[in-house]
């Protein structure tokens, strides 16, 4: 069992530096990623910045927007920060902002951290000679990953431990098999034991998480089964709408189970394309409007590489460029984007 919450507690400083040094990241850059509001916003949501992120952020797996030739590549660790963002923004008149909320923004911007050490270099699937994605790495490979990511987190935080905890448990929910990006669309059924026995584990660390939790009275009241279940399902909608962005925005979309606030009361966002890199959000949960976004990619042309190697080769040879949406609500964004704002 963990130690008691107040048995971890040490300056911030101190975790940050020892944070850094797990994920061999500079300690100012771990700062930033993890611990500061304003400063988060700046490496993501402010398009001069987002091309400068230091090269040493490199060992993330990939999404591929297969559609495309070349295709579109983007790093895992980049869509993760794109929902740290999001989270950052969440809360308006409409939408209550999440409490504990850098507890909840790390969790957003670190939940795939796993991915680091298995993407020490991209790979190509042996069976298609295609480069593997999120989507198409072996169920043990992905299981041990997100294991792996999640131990990281809690000894920083052991309530964003406990959210991404929560949240990896929800990708296996075989009730949600039809939803892309869920790894239980992709579990072959011989695999499907060593995917419950995973679940099993996580629902045994989240309830050791939330002993260590309530023995710290500064966090007792955030450890409500109700309460934790609101923050899982934030998540769950910020990494989708992440993913959406990520992957292309092909289609108008529909994310489910959006909480208004913490009392169960719970929205529905459309998703939808209203123009060239210009996306409406209805209801509209961010404070700012409209909110400005980049996501580093690079492109890679669309075809079968022999091996891991010559992928590499022809990744690392790719110049990285921006792609850039404006995000509105409905009623506002149609007058706006229209006037060419």
């Amino acid at each position: 069992m963990h130690a008691p919450q107040q048995q971890l507690r040490r300056s911030r400083d101190e975790q940050r530096a020892e944070y850094a040094g797990r994920r061999g990241l500079p300690m100012p850059l771990a700062g930033l990623i993890v611990w500061t509001p304003c400063h988060l916003a700046r490496i993501i949501g402010n398009v001069d910045n987002v091309g400068k992120l230091p090269a040493n952020i490199e060992r993330v797996d990939l999404i591929i927007q297969q559609q495309t030739d070349p295709q579109i590549v983007i790093r895992q660790t980049d869509h993760a920060f794109l929902s740290g963002f999001f989270a950052r923004e969440w809360g308006n008149e409409k939408f209550t902002k999440p409490e504990p909320f850098s507890s909840f923004c790390l969790a957003a911007a670190e939940h795939d951290n796993g991915w680091q050490e298995w993407e020490l270099g991209a790979g190509v699937d042996p069976k298609t000679f295609a480069p593997y994605t999120f989507m198409t790495v072996p169920t043990e490979e992905h299981i041990a990953l997100y294991q792996r990511g999640i131990d990281r987190i809690v000894k920083v935080d052991l309530y964003a431990g406990l959210l991404v905890a929560a949240h990896c448990m929800e990708l296996y929910d075989r009730t949600r098999a039809t939803i892309p990006g869920y790894s239980a669309k992709y579990v072959k059924s011989q695999e499907q034991h060593v995917a419950n026995d995973f679940v099993q584990r996580l629902r045994l660390q989240q309830l050791r998480l939330k002993v260590d939790l309530r023995n710290d009275p500064a966090m007792k009241s955030y450890i409500d089964d109700k309460l934790i279940k609101i923050n899982s399902q934030r998540l769950e909608a910020l990494d989708r709408l992440s993913l959406y962005f990520c992957m292309g925005m092909e289609e108008n979309t529909t994310i489910e189970g959006v909480p208004l606030d913490d009392e169960g009361n719970e929205v529905d966002w459309a998703v939808r394309a209203v123009g060239p890199k210009q996306v409406t959000v209805d209801p509209y949960p961010f404070r700012r409007d409209p909110l400005e976004i980049a996501i580093l990619a690079r492109r890679v042309p669309k075809r079968r590489y022999a091996d891991d190697i010559e992928f590499q080769a022809e990744l690392a040879s790719a110049s990285f460029f921006n792609i850039r949406y404006s995000i509105r609500p409905h009623g506002v964004a149609n007058s706006s984007f229209a006037a060419g704002r």
